[in-house]
């Protein structure tokens, strides 16, 4: 996947864009919680695209009915070769702050490999205009507040997983805000999708 795509893959959490390269992503045991309303953000349900010159990532988001969403990604290269990945989460929120914690569905999990689930978390906005964008938690800030004892978690070599509680996780985020936990000067233009043209 070229440049742009390459690291923002882990979601692009998310999402195609997040097929990762889990060194570009940090990994949370304990994601924000759903919000007591189990209904998903209707504004970000149904298809988005994204067109880099001559590669496209389309996007489907789905309902649930218990509440959770399911993104599928296709990625289609300049060779017209197809991607295929899919996500499951859920929106939630705090304060005014949108978030999606999303984690890659596998097609085939075998009982003896299946390992604790960890999830990508994503703020979010859509734009008065109806764009979707999104700026994934950047992993070396993440990685300076588990250095700092601000965060509980682990650093392998190329894996991030936080462990702190998810309460625990709010609390860091309210105080904080949002733009400490990501990478303020990425171009956001290069994370943001439209709805397909008529």
């Amino acid at each position: 996947m070229p440049g742009k795509f390459r690291c923002v893959r882990l979601l692009v959490l998310w999402f195609g864009l997040i097929p990762l390269l889990t060194s570009c992503v940090a990994e949370f045991i304990n994601p924000i919680p759903p919000p007591k309303s189990s209904a998903p953000d209707p504004a970000l349900l149904g298809e988005w695209e994204m067109t880099e010159k001559d590669e496209k990532v389309k996007l489907y988001i789905y309902p649930r009915r218990s509440g959770w969403i399911d993104i599928i990604s296709v990625e289609i290269d300049s060779k017209n070769k197809i991607k295929l990945d899919i996500y499951e989460g859920y929106t939630t929120q705090i304060k005014q702050e949108k978030f999606l914690c999303l984690k890659e569905r596998e097609m085939v999990v075998k009982k003896e490999e299946a390992e604790e689930s960890s999830y990508y978390i994503v703020p979010y906005k859509i734009s008065d205009d109806g764009r979707f964008s999104f700026r994934i938690f950047d992993v070396d800030r993440i990685n300076d507040m588990i250095r700092k004892g601000e965060l509980k978690g682990n650093i392998i070599r190329w894996k991030t997983i936080v462990t702190s509680g998810a309460d625990e996780l709010v609390a860091l985020i309210s105080t904080k805000g949002v733009d400490s936990f990501i990478d303020t000067t990425q171009d956001i233009s290069k994370s943001t999708f439209s709805r397909p043209k008529k």
